[in-house]
Order: structure tokens, then C-alpha cells, then sequence
């Protein structure tokens, strides 16, 4: 590593929903906003879409979508982006399945 770079590890926090809407801390309670996602555990039957970008002043678009499906009740998915994870831009969303489908987040 170059000297200057921060090396410095964010520890990872939890953001959890069950059914859509906005990703809030498990801790505070605080909406979920620009970060980087590490992991993901869901449960439910169908098609989730994490939603965490914006449109700057130039209309460009920044951050990501991650999308999956879940085929069965039996379905739960764990996954992990080590590394430096995915980032999100803005307000991160979850678009799940059903109302009670669940997504447990793991950000920072």
C-alpha cells in the first residue's frame, strides 16, 4: 500500500426489512445511505431488488442494483462481496417479493 493510503477497517452494521421499502440500521434506526454492502441473508419466494444509486447533477446515475430470486419456502440465501463490497448510492431500497419476505443487510 502507498504511505498516505487509509487503510482503516468501517465496521459492518446491520440494516434489516421485512417486506419493500427503505433499509434502516438495526442499531439507530437510521435510514441506510451511501455505503457499501457486504452481505445479504434473505428469506421469501421470488424476486428481491436492493436499490442504492442516485443521479448527480449531470444526469449521471451512480451506485448499484442487486437483484435475486428465491424459488422455493425452503429458499433462504446468504451472500457475502468481500473486498470492498457493492456501493450504493443514496437511500438504499429493497424491493422484495411479498410483505413478508425479509432482508438483513451487512453494511459499512
Amino acid at each position: 500500500y502507498s504511505k498516505g493510503f487509509n487503510m482503516s477497517k468501517t465496521p459492518l452494521r446491520v440494516g434489516y426489512i421485512t417486506g419493500s421499502g427503505t433499509v434502516l440500521d438495526l442499531a439507530t434506526n437510521a435510514t441506510v445511505t451511501d455505503t457499501r454492502i457486504h452481505g445479504i441473508q434473505a428469506s421469501g419466494v421470488g424476486t428481491f431488488l436492493i436499490t442504492g444509486t442516485s443521479t448527480d447533477s449531470y444526469t449521471t446515475v451512480k451506485g448499484n442494483n442487486i437483484k435475486f430470486i428465491l424459488t422455493t419456502n425452503n429458499d433462504t440465501l446468504y451472500m457475502m462481496y468481500p473486498d470492498l463490497g457493492v456501493r450504493m448510492e443514496g437511500i438504499v431500497k429493497v424491493s422484495a417479493p411479498t410483505s413478508a419476505a425479509t432482508t438483513t443487510i451487512f453494511y459499512g
